[in-house]
């Protein structure tokens, strides 16, 4: 009996060095294809991977020479380049360290490979005035109960849509309001239709891409945009504001 269990500990043994044989530091630079779970399918410059990743991964975002920020999982999408450090066995890194640039989760995010949640947090960066500069701007009034845009601002509007592409990595802020009279509810709702009717009208003048035009976001009654100075009257309060706006890394490129 003893003989066996001897030989049961040096069969065991020698698998976990086996298995250890197999594995191989690497650090490699991949594009995500499809995030699954923990699971996540990349390409590098010579085929296919497959990164596994563990409680234990560190997810790092870096920007400029020495700013670095621990980011969630969430933050790894589609079209995303990244450097991976772990064991290699096979086609497959079980990761320690992962690392991406912030322009390039930009990137990622701008040419459709990010989720809702990700567009979501991106235009939530740009409401609260974080990492963004305003480089145009437009404001809407609307009457009372309305959500239909004169066509006196359209002219505005179309103005700002063909000077947007002259700033670069740009994207398009759209901001919702109403004046605080009423069911704030509907208040809400309301803001919510005039920014969604700003946004069409954009989308439709033929001068941008769509695709940097950000959901539409409805303030509701009672607030200003970030730096805007707060309405002195009902008939300022019921607006859209519109935002050409970039990052800051960009002035410095």
């Amino acid at each position: 009996m003893e003989f066996r269990k001897h030989g049961i500990a040096v069969i065991a043994a020698a698998l976990v060095v086996s298995t250890a044989a197999l594995a191989e530091p690497v650090k490699t630079e991949a594009v995500i294809t499809s995030v699954d779970g923990n699971t996540i399918t990349a390409r590098t410059m010579s085929g296919p991977l497959t990164v596994v990743l563990t409680p234990s991964t560190k997810i790092t975002q870096t920007s400029g020479l020495a700013k670095r920020e621990a980011r969630p999982v969430k933050s790894l999408i589609p079209g995303l380049i990244f450097t991976v450090n772990g064991d290699l066995q096979g086609q497959t890194v079980t990761a320690e360290d992962i690392r991406f640039k912030e322009k390039d989760w930009r990137t990622a995010v701008a040419t459709k490979a990010g989720t809702v949640e990700q567009f979501s947090e991106l235009r939530q960066a740009i409401i609260d005035g974080n990492e963004y500069v305003i480089r145009d701007e437009a404001t809407v009034y609307f009457p009372s109960g309305s959500a239909v845009v004169a066509t006196s601002y359209k002219q505005k509007l179309q103005a700002l849509a063909q000077k947007a592409p002259s700033f670069g990595n740009y994207r398009i802020s759209i901001l919702g309001f109403a004046d605080p009279r009423g069911n704030a509810a509907a208040n809400e709702r309301l803001s919510q239709k005039r920014a969604a009717a700003v946004s069409n009208y954009l989308r439709q003048t033929g001068s941008i891409e769509p695709g940097r035009v950000l959901s539409p976001s409805a303030m509701g009654e009672g607030t200003a945009a970030p730096g805007e100075a707060a309405p002195t009257s009902n008939d300022e309060a019921r607006r859209v504001v519109v935002r050409v706006v970039t990052p800051k890394t960009q002035l410095t490129q």
